[in-house]
């Protein structure tokens, strides 16, 4: 590559005068590299955080290790998780309970409404309940759900084919949501990132 240099130097009028400042250029050889510092980083790479609480009882993999998608990384104490899950069995226990017995009372609210016993509005607050405890099973009947499925976050899995690049927890160690426990990356594309 080249560059441009300036050289300073007094030309002489032709009539023999003083000098005229003027300024020559010419062309000088450089180099045509820079160096730079760079980081080379995985395009594709994920950190693994935890979505649940508890202690770590297993880290079945450590850095270096080659990992498939799917494949355990962790496994976080459940115990907590089980009885969020017993729990809620046992709401929903109770919530069909509570339906059932609306049920009978808005089947003998209606017998008894055929045979003008009681009035449309005893039938009406029989509905009423019913439609409630039916509401209420369903919100057990989530709660339950969401319960089972936190405790399937216990499990941590890979969520990429990959390498562990770090395990950034120990066993015996406390996870916490959104704390990172590894980070894995896909060796099949990479970039160097550098300030230039």
């Amino acid at each position: 590559m080249a560059g441009l240099v300036l050289v300073h130097g007094p030309l002489l009028a032709a009539d023999g005068a003083d000098a005229v400042p003027t300024v020559q250029v010419r062309a000088l050889a450089r180099a045509s590299t820079y160096a730079s510092e760079a980081v080379i980083e995985a395009v594709r790479q994920a950190t693994v955080a935890s979505q649940v609480q508890g202690r770590v009882l297993e880290a079945k993999v450590d850095a270096g290790a080659r990992v498939r998608q799917g494949e355990v990384l962790m496994r976080i104490d459940t115990r907590e998780a089980d009885q969020a899950v017993a729990g809620a069995a046992a709401n929903v226990a109770a919530a069909q309970a509570r339906l059932g017995d609306a049920r009978l009372g808005l089947e003998r609210a209606r017998s008894l409404k055929a045979r003008n016993f009681v009035s449309a509005a005893a039938l009406d607050q029989a509905q009423a309940a019913y439609d409630a405890a039916l509401a209420q099973q369903k919100a057990a009947e989530a709660g339950r759900a969401q319960a089972a499925a936190s405790r399937g976050f216990a499990t941590v899995t890979s969520p990429l084919n990959g390498i562990v690049a770090q395990r950034l927890t120990e066993a015996g160690e406390m996870a916490q949501p959104g704390r990172p426990l590894m980070i894995v990356y896909e060796p099949g594309g990479l970039r160097a990132v550098a300030d230039v």
